[in-house]
């Protein structure tokens, strides 16, 4: 009984680490189950632990704010924001682009119809200033005929900003449709825009047969003494436009220009070799072709 007695006797004070772990274990609940009608449930003395929460993170950056339902932050360089401005950067460009295309096809339009209508060619003019014939000799019972003509023409090219360029060209002498001649050929002469110059050509025969032309001028020579003839040249020309603001000049136009001076009158009274066209009474010439 007095092993019993101890037993039961409250623990003395050098025993503090044994009371105070037994302090710190929970008691069994002492409440009857179930609780009684009216009660509360659970007991207002019961007591649950928390949960740990999330390990806590960093800060948003500057600016940017974390979803009220997420609790991780958002990635700042993945923003809305951000394709939106380079999708109106790109069309910004893209704009600018067609616009800058289409001002470009209206000034080429422009430049065209100015073009056609300030620079375009116009037919150079052609007359012969003086016309003269020496060494004339006919022959009527042969119908052999002899002489040498020389001719000045005047060329003028009206054309603006366009520059007229003769390669070369070929006369030819005929009375009335009756070839009488051939003239040397000629080369390279070059008119500015609105420039003039001055074509010199010289044609010649040696006791060539001609029989309708022969009595054709003893006839005229018998009349009047003035004897008609025709020239006719073919020239290979090209037309270069220049542009407004710089003087290189690209190719405009090629071809072929066909001119026939008509009814050159000479003096030749019969017996006479030498004659000329009068002064003053220069003759203008027709382009059939080319333009």
């Amino acid at each position: 009984m007095a092993s019993t007695t101890e037993t039961n006797q409250p623990r003395s004070s050098d025993q503090p680490a044994i009371q105070s772990s037994e302090a710190h274990q929970p008691r069994a609940p002492t409440d009857p189950y179930p609780p009684p009608p009216g009660g509360t449930y659970p007991p207002s003395n019961m007591s649950y632990a928390h949960p740990q929460g999330y390990p806590t993170v960093a800060p948003p950056y500057h600016g940017y704010h974390a979803s009220a339902y997420n609790p991780y932050y958002r990635d700042p360089y993945y923003t809305t924001t951000s394709y939106n401005q380079a999708d109106e950067a790109a069309s910004s460009c893209f704009r600018c682009f067609c616009i800058i295309m289409f001002l470009l096809v209206i000034f080429t339009l422009l430049a065209s119809i100015v073009m056609f209508v300030v620079v375009r060619p116009e037919t150079p003019a052609f007359k012969v200033e003086s016309f003269s014939v020496s060494n004339f000799n006919l022959v009527p019972g042969s119908k052999v005929l002899s002489g040498k003509w020389e001719a000045s023409i005047y060329v003028d090219n009206p054309s603006y900003r366009m520059k007229l360029d003769i390669d070369r060209w070929e006369t030819s002498l005929y009375h009335k449709d009756n070839y009488l001649a051939t003239g040397s050929v000629m080369h390279s002469m070059n008119l500015d825009s609105r420039a003039k110059g001055t074509m010199h050509m010289k044609m010649e025969t040696y006791n060539t047969t001609a029989s309708s032309a022969v009595e054709d001028m003893e006839k005229e020579q018998k009349e009047g003494g003035n004897v008609s003839f025709n020239l006719r040249l073919t020239l290979s020309y090209d037309m270069k436009a220049g542009g407004f603001f710089y003087n290189h000049y690209s190719n405009y136009r090629s071809g072929t220009l066909r001119v026939k001076c008509s009814d050159l009158k000479v003096p030749l009274p019969a017996g006479s070799n030498t004659g000329s066209m009068p002064s003053g009474s220069s003759k203008a010439c027709d382009i059939s072709d080319g333009f």
